[in-house]
């Protein structure tokens, strides 16, 4: 009895005139000539993707292995631009053969007509009249141009052209909290996951930050989202920032107790930290009757500057064992670790908040016959911070792994110049990530 399975994972092409979608198959057969005559029934009762017609059918008779031969099935555009794609009425046809290109900050789309009528000029009016009840857009390519050729084709039928450009203006339509949709998304799709990027155009935003705020409070909370990253546009002028989205889904787990067993362990310990700012000067006394000055809470103030004073603060660090299933133990899933190494939490993660737990890797083993693979995530732990308070300022909220730093400049202070905090600023050093991504929930 021939068997045909199909296999995870496709190869799509796409250029300005053609297209291709091909996809894998393991078929169980004894006979190579009796395999590929099954294919080829089984490829003929596919539904057909649009626009493309069946193509090649083949079966790789060189993998072959106790009667498992390796088989594909390519859908392709059609060869002729002349082909009827559809039939919209007796006096206007679609064809084969329209063109598409898109890059991410521009787009065409080009369809083409057999439009039947008197004069170009009639048969220019009888194709408008069709675009613009039924297509105005191409996704979101608006319509640019629509025209026929001044000679007549054949049998009184003109050609015509319809294309869609990236559109002059963004209308409220196209925005959304100022995001707007960009071209150039990836997608890809192997045997164990799939990932996709989408990428966006913030605009009337004052700063990355800003604009990174407002893409993660439209993405952040998808379990899927694997990291969201902002970068400022230097050739879009001014206040216009580049955001991308990327989703990461592993799959290929054993639905019956995927994970086998967890275990969990963390250490809560303790680091010195020097600190320049106290979090209050309980009192201040000064000789021969001399008035104490008032440093604003600042520690070891010297002429040239302060000292600070080095306290013990706690550090939190924690693992987290997991067994997965072999199948997941791919290439693309150690690369994904890697990239992940240093990120920290987008959304809430194990009862901390956003911003407070980074990714410190991870460890594996497996060997040949074990049914799970042992995997082990560390993670550390720095809590977000309130109303930080250095010498006369107070910064109102800072995200535990951000870096805070502070900008000192030369005041007399009762006739004593000393070194004082003028400027505070927190900045984002680490990129973020959903730890979900990670596949241990």
């Amino acid at each position: 009895m021939t068997t045909i399975e199909e296999l995870l994972g496709f190869t799509s092409t796409k250029g300005k005139e053609t297209e291709s979608i091909t996809r894998r198959y393991c078929i169980k057969d004894n006979d190579p000539a009796s395999a590929k005559k099954a294919l080829e029934l089984y490829a003929n009762s596919l539904a057909v993707p649009d626009n493309l017609e069946l193509g090649d059918i083949v079966i790789d008779e060189e993998k072959n292995a106790n009667g498992l031969y390796y088989g594909t099935i390519t859908f392709k555009s059609p060869d002729s631009g002349s082909k009827i794609k559809h039939k919209i009425a007796d006096d206007l046809f679609e064809l084969y053969g329209e063109r598409m290109s898109e890059g991410r900050k521009s787009g065409s789309h080009e369809r083409l007509f057999r439009v039947k009528s008197q004069t170009a000029k009639a048969a220019l009016s009888r194709l408008e009249s069709y675009i613009r009840s039924t297509a105005e857009t191409s996704g979101r390519l608006h319509l640019s141009d629509v025209s026929v050729d001044e000679e007549e084709a054949d049998d009184g039928f003109y050609k015509g052209h319809v294309i869609y450009g990236n559109p002059d203006t963004f209308g409220a339509r196209d925005k959304l909290n100022g995001i707007i949709p960009a071209y150039g998304d990836r997608y890809s799709a192997t045997r164990t996951s799939r990932s996709a990027e989408h990428v966006f155009e913030l605009r009337g935003y004052n700063s990355v930050r800003d604009a990174w705020n407002a893409l993660c409070a439209n993405y952040g909370n998808d379990r899927d989202v694997e990291s969201i990253d902002v970068e400022e546009d230097s050739g879009g002028g001014d206040k216009l920032f580049t955001g991308r989205v990327r989703y990461s889904i592993e799959y290929g787990k054993n639905d019956n107790n995927a994970d086998m067993r967890r275990s969990l362990s963390f250490e809560v310990s303790g680091t010195q930290t020097k600190i320049t700012n106290s979090l209050g000067t309980r009192g201040g006394w000064a000789a021969n009757g001399m008035t104490p000055r008032n440093y604003g809470g600042l520690v070891g103030v010297t002429n040239d500057g302060v000292e600070g004073v080095d306290i013990d603060t706690a550090v939190s660090t924690f693992s987290e064992t997991i067994y997965l299933n072999p199948v997941m133990l791919t290439s693309g899933f150690v690369s994904f670790l890697s990239r992940a190494y240093g990120r920290v939490n987008i959304v809430p993660f194990k009862g901390f908040d956003s911003g407070e737990v980074r990714f410190l890797g991870a460890s594996g083993s497996y060997r040949y016959g074990d049914q799970g693979i042992e995997m082990t995530y560390k993670f550390a732990v720095s809590p977000n911070a309130w109303n930080i308070r250095i010498g006369n300022m107070t910064i109102p909220f800072k995200y535990g792994w951000d870096y805070l730093w502070v900008r000192w400049a030369d005041m007399e202070i009762s006739n004593v110049t000393v070194k004082v905090p003028i400027e505070a600023y927190v900045e984002q050093v680490y990129q973020p990530l959903n730890f979900y991504s990670l596949g241990i929930g």
